[in-house]
Parts: structure tokens; sequence; C-alpha cells
């Protein structure tokens, strides 16, 4: 294994990358303000807890309500509706991802004002290596924002959740929020679409390219995007949104990966890999030389990426550590042809 490359002045570099991520920060008429902080949103969610959880199987919102800071003065409360999202979680987790659906009218000074409905990761279970793996997702959104234009934003929050049944407090969370698909579209200039299927010519060929060998970086073989799960429409943790008359593929749920290692993650059956910490690239057959601008990005953004996954990001020593190194496993592959070929020509999609 590669020695850990720990950058230089590492609290300067993260500063550094948060500030190419957030890029100026003017908000346009069509775009949240809730994701141009580097503050983590500290909210309450009070929801009648045993309604939502009883219903994984067929999801029904729930009336809940959420406070969030309103300084000066009192806490702005926000009534609103929630219930269980997702697939895999959904099943394997305690406390599973939400989604909250916001009124048209909100009380003046709302953070979620422009806002309809939003994905919340949650931690999934109780002890604190369920709030790590929501960290480490939420660094590869971030890690994704560093090498495309076109990728969802985030916002992590530190959530008290009180079950209104029994109006009991449940100890603070990490969580963080997803930006909207809707309000993805309209910041991005693209248009969102819902099809059974998609050819691959269809997607840019650079935006396609960039998404393989992302989903190779951090180890992710639970996506398509080309056709959706047992017979459902396209995709699967993949959002094609259409510009012009190409498409993009847009990534999320990156919880299933090598980098993230969440206990419950495996890989799909039929894979030629043990563990989600084995890394198999699922993209297009190419020549190499098809791949090196791709390359070459990720080789330009080591820096930035590292930084990601350091202490300065929360991350205990031995979790960045350890995703460290995971990482430069992934660099040791683009300097060596001979691991390159066999890595993205041994499994390509033919």
């Amino acid at each position: 294994m590669p020695s850990v490359r720990k950058p230089s002045s590492s609290g300067a570099a993260f500063a550094a990358v948060l500030s190419v991520l957030l890029g100026p920060c003017v908000a346009t008429a069509q775009e949240s303000t809730l994701f141009l902080s580097t503050e983590p949103l500290v909210m309450k969610l009070e929801v009648p807890l045993r309604a939502v959880l009883a219903s994984r199987d067929d999801p029904e919102y729930q009336p809940s309500r959420i406070e969030v800071a309103n300084a000066p003065g009192e806490p702005l409360s926000i009534d609103l509706r929630v219930r269980v999202r997702g697939k895999s979680r959904k099943e394997a987790c305690e406390f599973p991802p939400l989604l909250l659906n916001f009124p048209d009218q909100q009380p003046e000074g709302s953070p979620f004002a422009s806002e309809n409905r939003m994905k919340l990761v949650t931690h999934c279970r109780s002890g604190t290596d369920h709030e790590q793996y929501v960290q480490l997702e939420r660094q590869i959104y971030l890690a994704l924002n560093l090498l495309s234009d076109t990728s969802l934003r985030t916002r992590a929050a530190k959530i008290t959740y009180v079950d209104s049944d029994r109006g009991r407090e449940i100890v603070g969370r990490t969580g963080f929020l997803i930006e909207d698909e809707e309000r993805f579209a309209e910041r991005s200039g693209v248009e969102t679409m819902s099809v059974e299927s998609i050819d691959r010519a269809l997607y840019d060929p650079n935006a396609l390219a960039m998404l393989e060998v992302f989903q190779y970086f951090i180890g992710n073989t639970d996506w398509s995007a080309f056709e959706g799960p047992d017979g459902e429409a396209c995709c699967h943790n993949v959002v094609p949104f259409a510009r012009g008359d190409v498409l993009l593929p847009v990534p999320y749920d990156f919880d299933a990966s090598g980098l993230v290692s969440a206990p419950y993650a495996v890989p799909a059956a039929g894979l030629p890999i043990q563990s989600v910490r084995q890394r198999l690239y699922r993209g297009r057959c190419r020549d190499l030389a098809a791949l090196e601008p791709v390359f070459a990005t990720f080789t330009a953004k080591r820096d930035a990426l590292t930084a990601l996954f350091t202490t300065d990001t929360g991350l205990p020593e031995r979790t960045a550590e350890r995703a460290r190194n995971y990482i430069d496993d992934f660099y040791a592959v683009l300097a060596d042809d001979s691991k390159a070929e066999r890595e993205f020509r041994r499994n390509c999609s033919r």
C-alpha cells in the first residue's frame, strides 16, 4: 500500500478546497442560498417516529416540524411532511434516510424558502462509526464537486430528533441535506427527464467517462446510468439530465462505496469482487488514451481531493488515514501503465 501523503498545512488546504467548491457565493433567483454556507445547519426535527418508520415498505408522509436558528430571536419553526426514502438503507438502517417535503408558504427567513422536496441523509444506526460513514459520504459529494460542475451540492447538518409521539428527544446526530434535482436543473440550465432506459451513445462522452472513473475512484459498483433496478425507470443512483441534445449523468448515494465501507454494503451478486473495498471498473471499454483527460483532472486535483479526507474535516484520524490510503491506491493505478491497463480494460463493458 502506498504511503499516506499528508498535505502540508492541511487546515489551510481544506479551507482552500471549500473556497473552490463554493466559488463566488452569489445566489441567483433560481438558486437556493442553503448550499452556499460551509457551516453545518443546526436544526431540530420533530417527527412521529413510530409512524414514519412503520411505513418503510410503503412510505407515507407524516406531519412534522423543523426548527432552525433565527438570529436574533426565537428559533424559526416550519411545518412540513416527512417520510422514509431509499432502498438498501431503508432495509438496513434503524434510522433510514428521510425525504423532507416543505410547504409552498414558509415563514420569512426560512433557509428552505425556495425548496420543495429535499433528501436528508441520516446516521442509520447508533454509534460513532455510523456518524463517520455519514461524514465520509458527504466528503464524496464534495470530491465530485471538485471534479465536475454537473454535481449535486450538499449541506452538513447537526440534527436533534424529537419523537413527537412520545415527546422524547434523541441525542443530536450528524447528517446532511442534498440539493433537490429540480433545483439543480434550474441552477445548471438543464432539464429533468424520465425514461425507461438510456442508450450509452446519448450521453456526453466526457461526462460519462468522468462518472465511470469517479465510481471506480470511490469503489462504487451500486449504480447504473442506463437502466433502473428490477425493471424500474432509469436509472440507479444516477439521474440523467438533458442539456440540448445530449444527456448528463449525475450520481448520488455513495454509501455502498469502498471509500465509505458501511457495514451493510456488499457487492451486487454476480460481480467478481468479494468486498466493496475491492475496486471494479464498470465503465465502457475505451483505449486508455481516451481516458487521459479524465485521469489528468484527477491528477490535477489530487491534493485538493486528499485534503477532503483529513482530521480538519472532522474525521477521526484512523478513519481519515484509511480514506487517504484508499485514495492513494487509486493514484497508484494511474501512475502504473500496466495496472491502469489491467483495471480499466479487464472488466470494462464491451
